[in-house]
């Protein structure tokens, strides 16, 4: 049976937080100017930077780091997160409904933050005030709006330092472009690009009788909810469409082949039976074929989904708190009960763990074929769980809104800029605080036993 020991690192100076003197799993920032009266408290401080974790912010020149630190948390404070992705394995990025983007720097041996840049490029340059969704590649950025209508901005100078440069060092050029789809409707539209990066889709949910506003005639390319565009420096080319069938959950690239969509399709009889569509199309020659689709019967609606990094399978939670894994190769599914009604799932970078979280902050780990992983803070009470909490360190209890594991290491990160044994979990919470859960003695890296034994199975 697999252990995961683990320590909470809260991004925070702020006193929400509740790291006790006499937990050694959970680590906070503090101010230099606060007193430690007891002798657990001095004792956890001595441990905390013998082990090279920061316990003050250093505020020098030219970072900054605590007054940025700050400044960091008074935006998740008045702002709305839109968008959250690693970059790469040291870095992630947070992008705000007003278009300022940050990007942190972590420490992978101690799991600090080094470096915090705030970019405010295009603050001032959007359409609206509000962005819907965001997509970064290395040499694109793409806003959409609730309206038809797209800011793209194209890099002619793509950053190749370990520290991603402010976009205005990156030439770039940005253009607002309209959208195909009806318009004069509020739509929420998401966006996917292409592992390759020269195709772009838009789409949106619907229902299979939805009423349009009335026009002489409603357009074929109106009535679809998924359009494929070609893109190339700030142009886009509207290459094909396609109305889905039933209610889509999810419309997304493949991670691996770049002209095939993966799309994640709910559909509730008028008896109330639900069940779900895992459809593959391929853009081939100007259009959008339906090239497989699977049909999943299910007990109840679903409430969170998520894709391997491979496509090879789809994880499902339902609102009764079961998890359904669908092999979409082999058509085999499989059906597990969580201990809480997930409303967070999320794939390890290699394909051979998942992570269940619900917005309480309550987390679970699984491996690839849902048996329960236990897992425990790295303190001396030897306790390992099924389920991790993390309310318990707040005084007010946060929503928490997504998780992200690292990216895998690129091939030329060296050992001393990577651990490999360890691996990072960020997790965002609503209003903040930031804050990342490292597991030590990592069973999730290429080449582990958990990993392994998940490449046999397959």
């Amino acid at each position: 049976m697999f252990t995961l020991f683990s320590e909470i690192h809260f991004w925070t100076l702020r006193d929400n937080v509740q790291a006790q003197d006499s937990d050694l799993g959970a680590f906070r920032y503090h101010d230099k100017k606060t007193a430690i009266n007891s002798i657990l408290g001095i004792s956890k401080r001595q441990y905390t930077e013998s082990r090279g974790i920061t316990w003050v912010n250093s505020n020098k020149r030219p970072a900054k780091l605590r007054d940025t630190l700050r400044e960091l948390e008074d935006l998740l404070d008045n702002q709305r997160v839109i968008y959250q992705e690693w970059c790469n394995s040291l870095q992630v990025q947070l992008m705000f409904h007003t278009g300022i983007l940050v990007t942190i720097t972590v420490s992978p041996h101690t799991a600090d933050i080094t470096h915090i840049q705030i970019d405010k490029y295009l603050l001032n340059k959007l359409l609206v005030e509000h962005l819907t969704h965001v997509i970064i590649t290395n040499q694109h950025a793409l806003c959409s709006y609730n309206e038809n209508q797209i800011t793209l901005i194209h890099f002619n100078k793509p950053t190749l330092k370990s520290i991603p440069s402010k976009w205005h060092h990156l030439e770039p050029r940005l253009a607002h472009l309209s959208l195909a789809g009806p318009s004069g409707r509020r739509i929420e539209r998401k966006l996917s690009a292409n592992v390759s990066g020269d195709m772009v889709l838009s789409w949106w949910r619907c229902t299979r009788d939805e009423v349009y506003p009335w026009t002489p005639v409603v357009k074929d390319v109106d009535r679809a909810n998924i359009h494929v565009y070609s893109l190339t420096s700030v142009k886009l080319e509207l290459l094909c469409y396609y109305k889905t069938d039933s209610d889509p959950l999810c419309v997304e690239f493949s991670h691996v082949r770049p002209n095939v969509v993966h799309s994640v399709e709910q559909k509730i009889s008028r008896r109330g039976e639900v069940s779900v569509e895992s459809c593959t199309y391929e853009i081939l020659n100007g259009k959008c074929h339906r090239i497989a689709v699977t049909c999943i019967p299910l007990e109840t609606n679903v409430c969170c989904h998520s894709f391997s990094p491979d496509n090879r399978h789809l994880l499902l939670g339902c609102i009764d708190g079961s998890l359904v894994l669908h092999d979409i190769a082999k058509g085999i599914t499989h059906l597990v009960k969580s201990a809480f009604i997930p409303s967070i799932l999320c794939w390890n970078s290699f394909g051979c763990a998942i992570t269940v979280a619900n917005e309480k902050c309550q987390i679970q780990f699984f491996d690839s074929s849902l048996s329960c992983i236990k897992v425990q803070f790295s303190s001396e009470d030897i306790t390992p769980c099924n389920i991790l909490d993390l309310g318990s360190y707040f005084k007010t209890q946060p929503t928490l809104l997504d998780i992200r594991w690292h990216q895998k290491p690129s091939h030329h990160t060296t050992p001393s800029d990577f651990a490999q044994t360890d691996a990072l979990l960020m997790l965002f919470c609503e209003k903040g605080p930031l804050c990342v859960l490292k597991i030590v003695f990592n069973l999730f890296y290429q080449g582990s036993t958990l990993c392994s034994q998940d490449t046999r199975m397959r």
